[in-house]
């Protein structure tokens, strides 16, 4: 979460004064495969949209087929189809493409890692971990 980073971010300036405006955040990027199936549900919600607003017949008329069977059956069906397209997939996708990555770089080197270590940084961890590596602390 932004929020997580904004705070840890302060948190270390304020006591490594050298690294005052030098800390930057980013996303932790999402697998491709996440991410095309993240555009798919996409695709799928905005032909859901035009289903429900055209109807089967008249999307199906527009490229020049005959309705099949499944998609009376999806249209008999409409609220659970919904249901699924429009919250339970998303739900399910989203729950893959966030993923909690917190990981800590100082010149290039690991200095923290919530992926690996499965939790998040204390304060005071992260001051031994800054000090170990060469920072020098600001004085009272």
């Amino acid at each position: 979460m932004r929020r997580n980073f904004v705070q840890v971010a302060e948190f270390l300036q304020d006591n490594f004064p050298e690294l005052r405006g030098k800390i930057e955040g980013a996303n932790y990027p999402v697998p491709p495969a996440i991410e095309f199936l993240s555009n798919m549900v996409s695709v799928a919600q905005m032909i859901g949209l035009a289903w429900m607003v055209m109807g089967a017949e008249g999307i199906f008329r527009l490229v020049g087929m005959q309705v099949p069977s499944w998609a009376k059956s999806i249209e008999q069906n409409s609220i659970q189809f919904g249901i699924l397209l429009f919250l339970i997939m998303p739900q399910f996708v989203q729950r893959y493409t966030t993923t909690g990555a917190f990981e800590l770089y100082l010149d290039d080197a690991t200095v923290f890692s919530k992926m690996s270590e499965g939790r998040f940084p204390t304060g005071d961890e992260l001051l031994g971990l800054f000090k170990e590596a060469g920072l020098q602390m600001k004085t009272a």
